[in-house]
């Protein structure tokens, strides 16, 4: 079985077209429908039902697609250690970034890092809540970092490292900067800018909860975005007023947004740290030093 036979098979399951999935690893279908042909030779077994425009995957084409993930993730880890190995370091940590955060206390954490411990390489992926769940499944990253705090308890270990204040961006002579800070039930009134319950699950999930605690959730929803960036342009632009994290904002000035607290009565937001909860895979020595550095991080800032 040959790698590059994994990844075409992977291709055809997700694009479930061989002229799709031929484009997308830039090769012509009738090599990429041979390469699948071998495949179901080795296993003698169909992995696809092969229909009139349509791919469908059987049950044991399911099976090798999850046990093929695994073989590449495997493969695409030892990679990334072997080079890490080769450039000096003595161990890589692999960590998926989730929400658009980018805050201050993430550079300290890899600032310390750096300083304690500086030959363990570090390697941040950006990435959606849904692909960093599968990304720790697959063995493909060692941490997550998200503000989701809805995750399946029994898949993942979720640890608070530090919490953040939210404040809401308003564009400039809005009526809602007659307050020092602004209600929730302010919040309630007005379109908003939200995040995309898929590109950035945390801050959505975050607004979410807000509404369900006041028992409502029909909100005005004026656009979209993707992250912070995004959301301030809207917000720039009239759409609405959008809602993020104290810290994350600050890294942006716009000169058309204003930026105010929320009202003390809204909770502040968690960030928390995901590892995989499998006794198979117990946390590495690297992993645990980082999160102790983590954890310090957030009793500093909560001092």
């Amino acid at each position: 079985m040959r790698i590059r036979h994994m990844r075409y098979f992977l291709a055809v399951a997700e694009e479930q077209s061989f002229t799709r999935a031929a484009a997308r690893i830039h090769i012509e279908p009738s090599p990429l429908s041979r390469a699948i042909a071998a495949l179901e030779s080795e296993f003698d077994t169909r992995l696809l039902y092969r229909g009139k425009g349509k791919i469908r995957l059987t049950f044991a084409g399911e099976v090798f697609q999850e046990e093929a993930r695994r073989m590449l993730a495997f493969m695409d880890g030892a990679r990334v250690r072997v080079q890490s190995a080769a450039k000096g370091f003595h161990g890589v940590l692999r960590v998926g970034l989730a929400d658009g955060l980018a805050q201050p206390r993430l550079s300290r954490l890899l600032a310390r890092c750096r300083e304690e411990e500086p030959l363990t390489g570090i390697w941040i992926v950006e990435m959606t809540v849904a692909e960093m769940l599968k990304a720790l499944d697959h063995d493909q990253i060692d941490a997550g970092i998200t503000i989701h705090a809805g995750l399946d308890k029994s898949l993942v270990r979720e640890e608070t490292l530090w919490t953040d204040r939210p404040v809401v961006a308003i564009p400039r002579n809005h009526p809602l900067l007659a307050h020092a800070k602004i209600p929730l039930r302010e919040i309630i009134r007005q379109p908003l800018i939200l995040y995309h319950p898929e590109s950035c699950t945390g801050g959505y999930d975050v607004i979410r909860r807000w509404f369900g605690e006041t028992g409502r959730w029909s909100p005005v929803i004026a656009a979209q975005a993707s992250g912070q960036e995004s959301m301030l342009m809207f917000v720039a632009a009239g759409y609405g007023i959008g809602v993020g994290l104290r810290s994350q904002l600050a890294l942006y000035n716009h000169p058309e947004v204003v930026v105010r607290p929320v009202a003390d009565d809204v909770p502040s937001t968690s960030v928390f740290i995901v590892t995989p909860d499998r006794p198979d895979r117990p946390l590495s020595n690297e992993l645990n030093r980082f999160i102790d550095r983590a954890r310090r991080i957030g009793r500093t800032a909560a001092h």
